[in-house]
């Protein structure tokens, strides 16, 4: 303790030692002013009469002027006050910030092990609030669960990689492609550490859902980031007249329904599925309507497209993300009355098996020559955008990576 208390001392004698410094000049000041005082009337005797004035002048400006001093002295000391108990408030301060972040290191290896034994993260100080909110730079993502959907490969895989490296507890993959177990295990190598959690399943069956999430919640607690970027095409024009015999055809609705239901209605249910365990969760803990003084419960982000504004050859995808649009929009206002932020980020053609299926030729045609950088857009250009909206709170609504998108009309 007594080390402890040694700059505190230091600064204590600094500040004294000015003190000695100005009372002993305001001292000589007075001293000079009064012998100066002192010493006119005795020259004056037998003076001419032409100095009395200047003898009286003097001493009402010499009083003056030591008046002026035992001010000057009073603010000086006010002054020195002041900073000694600024100075005590910000060492008491510092000294409870270090016993709080050695009871923090103390406590630390506790939490790692609690960590492994209960499906909720440690509570701080008694808080019912979600008590994480991440390093700097990626708030919302540092010990949190994220469930990803199609992260085999591409967009999915991406965000699932971002996020393992921004600090997330776990990751779960999840994907109809049972590549997605060698994904996560390259992520794992990767990153250092058994992050990322490979389920293989579609993400349209309601009961494999709740085996995700129920799954995720026993292992490592509570999902409270979700990115549903599973998705599919069936591109067709969406009626076709055959030049032979001139009868017009329409789009297959049973390939319509299909995309509808991997691109659409699937991402909504995922996402509401983590909501309404968020919502489940704060009622145990005695809490219902999110308050701003409260840490976000959890965030979704959903993978719309630049499609969604309609794109020729693509009526099932296009209304799928357009659909997913509202769905978004419509969760945003309701979700975070639980405390989940709601977006939806839409990429352009980004370098993905999906866009690389359309072929060259269609990719040089008629997409290159439209997209200002002259180039597919990268998956972890999308996954960073993605964990960026995430990670800030401020971040909701919709953002467009398109790669300046601008197809004619």
């Amino acid at each position: 303790m007594a080390s402890k208390e040694k700059p505190m001392n230091l600064f204590a004698e600094l500040i004294n030692t000015l003190r000695t410094a100005a009372d002993q000049n305001i001292a000589t000041q007075s001293q000079v002013l009064e012998s100066w005082s002192r010493y006119l009337p005795g020259v004056s005797q037998g003076s001419p009469s032409w100095l009395a004035p200047i003898r009286q002048l003097h001493a009402g400006w010499a009083d003056a002027v030591v008046t002026l001093a035992r001010s000057q002295q009073e603010v000086i000391d006010r002054q020195f006050d002041t900073a000694i108990k600024s100075f005590e408030a910000v060492w008491t301060g510092a000294k409870q910030a270090s016993a709080a972040a050695t009871a923090s290191a103390v406590a630390e290896p506790v939490a790692k092990i609690e960590e492994k034994t209960v499906a909720e993260p440690p509570q701080v100080n008694g808080s019912k609030a979600q008590p994480t909110m991440g390093v700097k730079g990626d708030m919302n993502i540092a010990q949190r669960v994220a469930v990803v959907t199609g992260a085999a490969s591409g967009i999915g895989a991406s965000v699932a990689k971002d996020l393992a490296q921004r600090g997330a507890r776990a990751v779960v993959m999840v994907d109809l492609n049972d590549a997605v177990n060698e994904t996560a295990k390259q992520i794992n190598k990767e990153v250092g550490r058994d992050v990322a959690d490979a389920i293989v399943g579609d993400t349209s069956d309601a009961e494999f859902r709740a085996r995700v999430f129920d799954d995720a919640a026993s292992r490592h607690g509570l999902v409270r980031i979700c990115v549903p970027a599973a998705g599919i095409t069936r591109d067709a024009l969406s009626v076709r007249v055959d030049k032979e015999t001139g009868q017009a055809s329409v789009y297959p609705i049973e390939d319509f329904r299909k995309v509808t239901e991997v691109n659409l209605i699937a991402p909504i249910y995922w996402a509401m599925e983590m909501v309404a365990r968020v919502a489940e969760d704060r009622r145990r803990r005695g809490l219902k309507k999110w308050e701003p003084t409260e840490e976000m419960e959890g965030t979704v982000v959903f993978l719309g497209s630049v499609s969604s504004q309609g794109n020729k050859g693509q009526i099932s995808y296009a209304v799928a993300k357009a659909g997913l649009e509202g769905g978004a929009a419509t969760l945003m206002k309701e979700a975070i009355f639980h405390g989940v932020r709601c977006a939806i980020i839409h990429p352009g053609f980004t370098d993905t098996p999906m866009a690389r299926a359309l072929g060259d030729e269609f990719l040089e045609k008629y997409v290159l020559p439209f997209t200002q950088l002259r180039r597919l857009i990268r998956p972890e250009e999308i996954a960073d955008a993605v964990c960026f909206m995430v990670s800030n709170s401020a971040v909701s609504g919709e953002l467009w990576a398109d790669a300046g998108w601008h197809p004619p009309a």
